[in-house]
């Protein structure tokens, strides 16, 4: 009678292991009948800037929208990191890596590494060396920018408006001559104006997109042209560092600044005693429109090499409802 028993429980034991195997090599079928979710690796320079911060949000947040698994790594500024972190990717196996660059230069020898290895490579915001890349022979599925001459063409365009197509303007700029991007802006709001013969640009300082420097130079900029009446700022820091310097000389009332903004220099233009009119930057924008690209390409369809997204006008009118997303 005991030995019965024992043979009833171990039957019942047996046919439950059986039942429950069966139940896990179902699972495992739906499972591998689900395709796995691509990676996307991604660099940013750093988190000390706002605007990298908004980024990695955009990223984490298009990534899930579009069902992708997303990896960010931070490279503090640091080229050296930025390659490492690259190098990093290609041995996690990620499906697509998308660059922020640190330097336009050294970029490209992570990129190189990118080609070599067969991932697809796409770059956002500060771009790889052009004539660095065609000399390595090195590419990328696609670039995503902000379309900076086409954001100094806006500022331009708004002080036109503001002093009429037959008004008078002395311009001074204060601005970054070393950088690629600065210079396409700077380039721009001169080609937005160049209608008017009235309008005359007499100095150009650096900068070096710093609110110290800037205000040093853009107060002995104003101290050596009394005549200015405008000064366009290509950067944040650059227009803080002016405002403050247009302020402490005590020039408001003849000297507007235009520039572009984020956040503070947008709070500036809803005031508009002095900061009339500026152009921002949409890094959220920018890293959706990438992931998209990278969603398209890995599905096998075929993206644009180059996407400019122009930066969004700010004038008195909209800055209270652009202050949200500001970075």
């Amino acid at each position: 009678m005991q030995n019965s028993k024992k043979l009833s429980v171990g039957i019942l034991m047996l046919a439950a292991i059986t039942a429950l195997s069966g139940c896990n090599r179902e699972d495992d079928k739906q499972a591998t009948n689900e395709p796995a979710k691509k990676t996307l690796g991604v660099t940013l320079p750093n988190l000390t800037n706002p605007y990298y911060v908004a980024m990695k949000k955009s990223f984490e947040d298009s990534a899930a929208a579009q069902g992708l698994n997303v990896k960010i790594s931070i490279a503090d500024n640091d080229d050296a990191k930025q390659l490492s972190q690259v190098e990093s990717f290609i041995q996690q196996k990620v499906d697509a890596v998308a660059v922020n660059c640190v330097s336009s230069g050294p970029c490209v020898a992570g990129i190189n590494q990118l080609n070599k290895a067969n991932i697809p490579t796409f770059t956002i915001n500060l771009l790889p060396d052009s004539e660095s890349m065609k000399l390595q022979n090195v590419t990328v599925v696609q670039g995503v920018q902000t379309d900076q001459r086409e954001g100094g063409r806006l500022i331009g365009e708004a002080l036109l408006k503001e002093i009429g197509p037959d008004g008078s303007a002395v311009i001074g700029i204060v601005g970054e001559p070393t950088s690629v991007s600065a210079n396409a802006r700077d380039d721009g709001f001169k080609e937005a104006l160049a209608s008017n013969k009235n309008v005359k640009f007499v100095a150009l300082v650096n900068g070096k997109v710093e609110e110290t420097t800037s205000l040093k130079v853009t107060t002995e900029m104003l101290q050596g042209n009394p005549d200015i009446t405008v000064v366009f700022s290509d950067t944040e820091p650059a227009a803080i560092g002016a405002l403050a310097a247009i302020n402490q000389l005590g020039a408001k009332d003849r000297v507007k600044l235009y520039s572009f903004v984020d956040k503070e220099g947008v709070k500036a233009i809803q005031e508009n005693s002095v900061l009339k009119a500026g152009a921002i930057q949409e890094p959220v924008k920018l890293a959706e429109i990438l992931v998209e690209s990278v969603k398209k390409s890995l599905n096998g369809e075929k993206v644009p090499d180059m996407i400019n997204n122009p930066p969004l006008l700010v004038n008195k009118e909209n800055a209270a409802t652009v202050i949200g997303s500001a970075y």
